[in-house]
């Protein structure tokens, strides 16, 4: 997930600017096998040769269960929320003032709870049109498992395309009406194309302290390769240049041109190998051979 550039927001707790994960371990072998995250290379191994990277499926991990809004959740439902009580543009984060500002609205409203947290119950006091738990949607696979790498990737770029113009929203993995961030848009167009990275999933998505970007880069059955060789549908990542870590990522749409989530919404860039504080990775994961 990036971190904004262009819209005001209001600042968010440190460890939500703090970039996703630590840069790529050096000594890859290319093409060859995927790449090791600490404990994670000793599970590849135990995988085939044949399905050492990830297959497609006809069906992703459904969602487990709603999220609540504690502390520090990111994502949709925080936006909704924020904007209901009149906070205007910020961070869509449980923040210090979010929490007290739902602390008053459950007092005012005579609440029973009234500890911040945004539950059903709140939730529905609030009055929301969307149910409790709309943000768990997934998208659903949109081919059959025998259909090749180049139909994949045509459903997975025309998917994220629908996502054109949609709001950025930090923790946004959910339908584009609502807003997504950069690794909310990779990882439903994944889903569509019949991809499904687990343990990468939206329910830990929205988490005060998981970085999905960080999480695909380093999925240990993703396959990587040079940059010099990326091609279209390839996943491209930034790290952030104060901590080398990984906090952006966007779809590679060929012809030096990607789709990304980043400051005010989605929309197609130049691929650039320097950002004002950002840094393109040296390598691109590649869903799909």
């Amino acid at each position: 997930m990036p971190t904004h550039w262009f819209r005001f927001r209001v600042a968010a707790p440190t460890v939500l600017l703090s970039a996703c994960a630590l840069a790529a371990p050096a000594g890859t072998a290319w093409d060859v096998q995927p790449r090791p995250a600490g404990d994670a290379h000793q599970a590849t191994t135990a995988h085939p040769r044949h399905t050492r990277f990830l297959q497609p499926t006809g069906t992703i991990t459904p969602a487990k269960g709603c999220v609540v809004l504690t502390p520090g959740m990111n994502g949709i439902k925080v936006r909704l929320v924020q904007r209901r009580l009149g906070m205007g543009s910020r961070w869509e984060t449980m923040d210090a003032a979010t929490v007290a500002a739902v602390k008053a609205f459950q007092t005012n409203h005579s609440l029973r709870r009234r500890n911040g947290v945004v539950g059903a119950r709140t939730w529905r006091a609030m009055g929301f049109q969307e149910g409790f738990c709309f943000d768990r949607w997934q998208a659903t696979p949109a081919l059959p498992r025998r259909a090749g790498s180049a139909k994949r990737i045509k459903v997975m770029l025309a998917f994220a395309n629908r996502y054109r113009g949609a709001e950025y929203v930090w923790g946004g993995a959910g339908r584009p009406r609502y807003g997504v961030d950069c690794s909310g848009l990779v990882l439903q167009s994944l889903y569509r194309a019949g991809l499904d990275p687990q343990p990468v999933s939206i329910d830990k998505h929205v988490l005060p302290d998981y970085r999905t970007s960080s999480e695909l880069y380093h999925h240990p059955r993703l396959r990587h390769v040079p940059r010099a060789h990326m091609r279209r549908g390839d996943l491209i990542f930034y790290t952030k240049d104060s901590t080398g870590q990984i906090n952006h990522v966007a779809l590679y749409l060929g012809g030096d041109l990607m789709l990304e989530a980043k400051g005010d919404d989605v929309h197609v860039a130049a691929v650039s190998t320097h950002f004002p504080d950002q840094t393109i990775a040296s390598d691109v994961v590649r869903p799909f051979r």
